[in-house]
């Protein structure tokens, strides 16, 4: 069966893997190579993957569930809700100029930063913390610092 394409033109669906999307990349010695794109259904296995990493840790000897990790983050987020959780009040908090953006490009602000002491497994280091005035789904972020 043939289809039409938006230009008038006929082609065959058998056809369509000259249809695909290419894209090119140039390697470390200049050679120029080309693959085809193609965009699949992702299946179970797949989708494990795209999952948000979670871990537990400690701050201050407090077992904290739920501490998500974020490569792509520029800060480490401490929801202003958990302070009271790991026994810390607003006076803590110590002032701290920053202009925080979500993944959305939004500007926000942090009020202040707070450093505690965060154990992950076996390693123990002083970790400084973006207090943010947020309801979020994790208890404490970890980005890239």
């Amino acid at each position: 069966m043939d289809v039409v394409c938006n230009v008038g033109e006929y082609y065959n669906p058998e056809d369509m893997e000259k249809y695909k999307s290419m894209f090119f990349y140039v390697t470390y010695y200049g050679c120029r190579d080309q693959h085809k794109a193609i965009s699949e259904k992702l299946n179970g296995f797949m989708k494990g993957h795209l999952k948000p990493l979670f871990i537990q840790a400690k701050v201050d000897d407090i077992g904290i569930s739920k501490v998500l990790v974020d490569g792509g983050g520029a800060v480490n987020l401490m929801p202003q809700y958990f302070l009271k959780k790991i026994g810390k009040y607003g006076t803590y908090i110590k002032p701290y100029n920053i202009v925080l953006s979500n993944y959305e490009g939004k500007a926000g602000f942090s009020l202040g930063a707070l450093q505690l002491n965060l154990t992950v497994g076996s390693f123990t280091r002083p970790t400084l913390f973006m207090v943010v005035p947020s309801k979020a789904n994790f208890n404490l972020l970890l980005g890239r610092e």
